[in-house]
């Protein structure tokens, strides 16, 4: 384990601040984006995985030498117009998986795209990254106030909720977070007061001091002109000098100037430079192909042939699409009472066969062995997978345990709430909620295991199958006299 983080000649940070939340808040050319630069430095040559979500597309040039010649430190890059890996939008959750199982450091450049599917991305790789993270690792944030700005609109809050629902609960997972941004004001101040460490570069905007001064009132009690003085100092910071303050022990307060990096600062008027197409990274196919063993899994041999199969009749699916409550109770109790037949049809027809003797037309006083062949059947069984058809009505006030199971998974599918997160008590909690009766849920779950409208996955979690469960609009003619 690293001993601590050389930042500068006056200050190391400890090695716990992996998992700390970091604010780094600076005015645009500050020199910011180059700090942070210097700490992910200090992390990789420790071999602390981090993940950059680069909203600039600047941070490749961590994988190059300071002079912009010669290699810098292994990080794989997705996405981008130095990209290792494509970096598929809709692929994000999958992309974090396969980070955290290969634990490899990664940047993901999100550049390239418009800031609606950006915002996709950020949310669903930050959801699945704190679901399956176990190992000490930093997320850096650029440009946090884009994924989490103090007024949300539209779409803009589901991100919101997956930084916030990060920056808050991420140190349960060992998942630290480095949140970067040149406009103080516009970042949310709910996430902004999180944090527990402060790097301040020089910032001159009124209303970006006052989004600091929030989080220094509540992290201080130094007196009003020891902060005032403090306040005027941060529009006299040099380029990569920055104030440092956490209030907690290991308790810093200390005004510092940046290391220089080790590796290509690759600023916004190199990459428009014809010199930008002439930069070549360092080699990482080994982390690439680590990589691809976990995200691109080799496919499973071919199964050996098997014997020619007895056909075992089963009795055919039956439907449940429904006419009324009373009928999916009908439906329910008709299943079970299938489910005992083929279980009994299957035990009668599963006895082995007697074993066949072939013998010679006539016997003969030889003493050659007698063939035995044994024959033993192979049993082929239709599986099939019920549908739930819920009327409209039952949503409203379901009266069987499993009309409001299936209604609180349905409910929440059609909210578009997380599906492969489920478990009993989050079920039982949904129905609380409703006021609604306990009793017969965990049968009503058990069922809709053996259906498979629910699935026990790996990490103990359920997940739903909301194509499974129909709602049916139910129609009555109405005689008018």
């Amino acid at each position: 384990m690293s001993d601590g983080f050389k930042i500068s000649r006056e200050l190391s940070l400890p090695a716990e601040c992996v998992t700390w939340v970091i604010a780094l808040l600076a005015k645009r050319g500050a020199g910011k984006t180059y700090d942070a630069g210097v700490l992910a430095e200090e992390m990789l040559k420790a071999e602390i995985p981090i993940v950059v979500l680069d909203g600039m597309g600047t941070w490749w040039g961590i994988r190059v030498g300071k002079d912009g010649k010669g290699p810098g430190l292994p990080i794989v890059v997705f996405g981008g117009d130095h990209a290792d890996l494509p970096l598929v939008p809709e692929k994000a959750k999958q992309i974090a998986n396969a980070i955290v199982q290969a634990n490899i450091s990664a940047v993901i450049d999100i550049s390239v795209f418009s800031r609606n599917i950006s915002r996709r991305i950020v949310t669903d790789f930050l959801n699945e990254l704190y679901q399956i993270n176990r190992a000490r690792r930093c997320v850096f944030i650029e440009e946090t106030d884009l994924w989490a700005p103090q007024k949300p609109l539209g779409d803009e809050a589901v991100c919101l909720g997956a930084v916030d629902n990060f920056v808050r609960r991420g140190g349960n997972r060992n998942l630290g977070c480095v949140m970067i941004t040149q406009r103080s004001a516009v970042l949310n101040k709910n996430i902004l007061t999180q944090s527990d460490c402060l790097i301040v570069l020089r910032t001159l905007a009124p209303q970006d001091k006052k989004a600091i001064q929030a989080w220094v009132e509540e992290a201080t009690d130094k007196d009003k002109k020891e902060l005032k003085e403090w306040y005027d100092s941060l529009k006299e910071l040099k380029n990569g000098e920055a104030w440092v303050w956490h209030p907690e022990k290991p308790a810093i307060y200390k005004r510092v100037m940046f290391r220089k990096r080790e590796t290509f600062h690759a600023t916004r008027e190199f990459i428009t430079s014809p010199d930008a197409g002439k930069i070549k990274l360092m080699n990482v196919n080994e982390f690439i192909e680590k990589f691809r063993s976990h995200f691109e899994p080799k496919p499973k041999p071919p199964p050996e042939p098997k014997p020619e199969a007895k056909v075992v009749k089963v009795v055919p699916p039956i439907s449940l699409k429904q006419q009324g409550q009373s009928e999916l109770s009908k439906a329910i109790v008709t299943l079970e009472e299938r489910d005992k037949q083929v279980a009994k049809e299957l035990s009668e027809r599963t006895q082995p066969s007697k074993p066949v003797l072939e013998l010679p037309l006539e016997p003969s006083l030889s003493n050659e062995d007698v063939t035995v062949r044994q024959t033993l059947p192979t049993l082929v069984i239709q599986q099939f997978k019920p549908t739930l058809g819920l009327t409209v009505e039952t949503f409203n006030e379901p009266t069987t345990p499993l009309g409001r199971v299936a209604v609180v998974l349905k409910n929440d599918a059609e909210s578009h709430g997380r599906q492969d997160a489920w478990t009993t008590k989050r079920i039982k909690t949904h129905i609380r909620n409703h006021e609604w009766n306990e009793e017969g849920v965990d049968e009503a779950i058990a069922q809709l295991v053996r259906w498979e409208i629910l699935k026990k996955q790996s990490n103990n979690y359920f997940r739903f199958y909301p194509a499974r469960v129909r709602i049916i609009d139910q129609t009555q003619e109405v005689q008018l006299q």
